[in-house]
């Protein structure tokens, strides 16, 4: 079973971000009272682990007491109705840790708990293998969260474990969107991607700025412009993850009233339907007639066009240029490539106020817009 290395300190030593409320992992070294030491040790162990961080502890007492190999991958295939785990697992880290072996007379309990939980994982086993009852349908969800999991908090976890353990390895953008697209994973479940890069990116802030005497001390080996260069590109993941799903949003067909005469509108108009180089998808076409606002991308040129429609009717299409747009208030700008990986996340996750708000910092000169659209166009988003 894989190892949760975000939860250990270098030092081998358990990490505790709130260590303000929690207090430090107990040590038995030089320790007064041993019971207070181990009613603290069960507490701090309760706050921080999780079931399959104690099946780890388990395997790594089993091998300082001389199990076998057999036996301690037996352990990594007991039930998770199994009761005894956690219980152990608390004890057995005691002893890894340093809790002489002769108090409480807990070896003896811990021996005869292994033993259990080693005879629930031969039977769960001998269970799975023979059992011929009629397989019940997988759940959607859970295959899709496995898939998840496997495919991608995975190989983002693999990345930053590397990034931790080598100072000196060289930085690069993650490709979230591709990662994501290869697996076709839905909005719904991007969630836990994006928890894990924030929860990453919290740990380097709280280091950068030495808001946590525990990150500052577990990041001391690495220097201000390694932690901020890894900040920034945990940023650049999340603007990703933004843009990978309004991308995914953008592609669901929209209900309509009237779908032949609006279809029958767009059928040939000229637009890019994704841009691989900038992560972003076109909205169906459908969606921009009737829209009081349009906002488009030339990826050729790097000319952002906002429409606003000059009445209630909204924008219309003909052939491929939009039409009935409000002159005075529609406008196209050219964006710097700097400007461009900021921007295009607010223009297809803001509301029309922020967006405004945000335009109005480039001082880049407005020009006219024009309603042509070709093969460079991307149609970003409708309001």
């Amino acid at each position: 079973m894989k190892v949760n290395k975000r939860k250990y300190l270098r030092s081998g030593r358990l990490a505790a971000p709130d260590f303000k409320f929690t207090g430090e992992e107990p040590e038995w070294k030089n320790s007064k009272n041993l019971d207070t030491t181990f009613n603290k040790a069960l507490n701090f162990y309760n706050y921080y682990l999780d079931r399959d961080d104690y099946i780890h502890i388990i395997c790594e007492y089993m091998k300082s007491q001389g199990y076998n190999k057999d036996e301690i991958e037996l352990i990594e295939s007991v039930p998770k109705s199994n009761s005894d785990v956690v219980t152990t697992g608390k004890v057995c880290r005691c002893f890894n840790v340093g809790m002489p072996a002769e108090f409480r007379d807990y070896s003896t309990y811990v021996k005869n708990n292994i033993s259990s939980i080693m005879s629930d994982a031969k039977e769960h086993m001998y269970q799975k293998k023979y059992d011929t009852t009629q397989k019940v349908k997988p759940n959607v969800h859970r295959i899709m969260r496995e898939k998840v999991r496997k495919g991608v908090l995975f190989e983002i976890e693999s990345v930053f474990d590397e990034w931790c353990a080598n100072p000196k390895v060289k930085i690069k953008k993650i490709s979230i969107s591709s990662i994501l697209r290869a697996e076709n994973v839905p909005v719904s479940f991007i969630g836990p991607v994006a928890d894990l890069i924030k929860a990453q990116k919290e740990e380097f802030d709280l280091a950068y700025n030495k808001e946590c005497d525990q990150f500052v001390e577990g990041y001391s080996y690495l220097t201000k412009v390694q932690l901020r260069k890894r900040i920034e590109v945990c940023d650049d993941m999340l603007n990703e993850l933004v843009l990978y799903k309004s991308a995914k949003k953008a592609t669901r067909k929209p209900r309509i009233k009237k779908p032949k005469s609006a279809e029958k509108q767009v059928s040939r108009i000229k637009y890019l339907p994704e841009s691989k180089e900038y992560s972003v998808c076109s909205c169906d076409p459908v969606r921009v007639i009737g829209s009081e606002t349009l906002i488009i991308f030339n990826t050729k040129y790097r000319r952002m066009t906002m429409f606003k429609s000059q009445g209630r009717n909204g924008l219309t299409v003909k052939g491929t240029t939009i039409q009935d747009f409000d002159e005075k208030s529609s406008y196209s700008l050219t964006l710097r490539k700097p400007q461009i990986s900021k921007l295009l996340p607010i223009l297809v996750s803001k509301t029309e106020k922020q967006i405004e708000k945000e335009i109005n910092l480039i001082k880049t000169k407005r020009k006219p817009a024009k309603g042509r659209c070709n093969k460079d166009t991307v149609l970003l988003r409708t309001i």
